[in-house]
């Protein structure tokens, strides 16, 4: 092993804090035909996510704001703070704006291979020296000098190689089973909306929904409440998520048997109401979540598609947060309010279903093969790097 500092092995940091369209004389266009601009809110797990939501400039914009070239495939991506250290490794051709909280990495390829130096960044062991190295109490951030003094070990390139041959197929395996998933919601969503364009029948949830639950946090000053046996899912769980089997954190039997009727049963659908209102998700197996989320317990014919017709309302959710300026709300009360278009007869219903089902079930068995995946991909991570 050879030891650098970061800043030693890549040939460029691009950073762009502080900039904004208004300062270089223009201003977003937001027309989706344009040029996304990329901030901290779009990596989580080592993907793009929301760029539906992200803001969008023209060229005159692209070519003012990055002065310092294009985004090249090998370049990684990582979040400077809000949160610190996602990352994202650009392996196909992007043209994009890095706007707010992003820092742009590219490897210097006769010292490290851009795999290998993204595998590395993302153990455990570089998130904690990263972590060492940042500062604030709020928000934890991360200074480009400060970036570049971060202390690394490196093999040779031939160790490199045989690394990434182990461990780069895993990651395709994965990034295949997102776009399978992908392609999946969309033909469902598609079908979904094909289904109910001339349904006129309106009901609110309160009337269809068996239970509607408000979660809640057990105890953290109990540390027997949490551990592994109930997956305890929080707004950060839901990102880009259909099914949630897996969770950043978990409650032991004891916290989750302390707020008993929390308890959700497997296909039950969340959502969100409180900081980040509109995301949409199924439990994968029996979990309860915390207060930010509110839980739809269905009938299972109206399972799938409920949670299609609230996907698709997402905004409309978001936009009905009462409260601060800073954080939304929607409390239980007007989330049970809440009308969605249902058929009126079960005919519909069934046709529908035998539809969707096979379709969610073949995303649950794709979303369960890729937690496994990841899983193994950690330990590799943890032996190799």
């Amino acid at each position: 092993m050879t030891k650098y500092r970061l800043g030693d092995v890549l040939t460029i940091i691009m950073d762009y804090r502080g900039k904004t369209p208004k300062k270089l004389g223009l201003d977003w266009t937001e027309d989706k035909n344009d040029i996304v601009a990329l901030s901290a809110k779009n990596l989580k797990n080592g993907e793009l996510i929301n760029l539906d939501k992200s803001h969008y400039g023209n060229s005159a914009l692209y070519n003012k704001w990055m002065k310092d070239g294009d985004i090249s495939v090998g370049d990684i991506l990582m979040t400077s703070e809000a949160p610190l250290g996602e990352l994202f490794l650009v392996d196909k051709p992007i043209k994009a704006i890095l706007s707010q909280r992003i820092f742009l990495l590219r490897p210097n390829n006769s010292i490290v291979l851009p795999w290998y130096l993204y595998f590395y960044m993302s153990s455990k062991n570089f998130q904690n020296r990263l972590n060492g190295h940042a500062t604030g109490t709020t928000v934890i951030g991360i200074k480009q000098k400060e970036l570049r003094n971060i202390e690394i070990e490196l093999p040779s390139l031939s160790i490199q190689k045989s690394i990434v041959r182990k461990l780069v197929p895993i990651s395709k395996k994965i990034e295949i089973n997102k776009e399978i998933n992908a392609n999946l919601l969309e033909l469902i969503t598609l079908i979904w909306s094909r289904y109910s364009q001339n349904i006129s029948n309106k009901v609110p949830l309160k009337k269809i929904a068996k239970d509607i639950v408000t979660g809640k946090t057990p105890s953290t000053k109990i540390k027997a409440n949490y551990g592994s046996d109930i997956p305890f899912v929080k707004i950060p769980d839901m990102h880009n998520k259909v099914f949630i089997d897996e969770t950043l954190q978990s409650l032991s039997l004891l916290g989750a048997d302390s707020q008993k009727n929390k308890y959700l049963p497997a296909n039950s659908i969340m959502v969100s109401c409180i900081g980040t209102p509109g995301l949409v998700s199924l439990t994968g197996s029996i979990a309860q979540t915390n207060q930010q989320i509110n839980s739809l317990v269905l009938d299972e014919k109206f399972i799938y598609w409920v949670f299609l017709e609230l996907r698709s309302l997402s905004n409309k959710i978001g936009n009905l947060g009462s409260g601060g300026t800073t954080i939304k709300n929607l409390n239980k009360s007007d989330f049970s309010k809440l009308e969605v278009v249902v058929p009126d007869n079960d005919i519909l219903l069934d046709k529908f279903n035998s539809i969707a089902k096979p379709i969610f079930e073949s995303i649950h068995t794709n979303s369960f093969e890729t937690n496994k995946l990841n899983q193994l991909k950690k330990r590799l991570l943890h032996k190799f790097v």
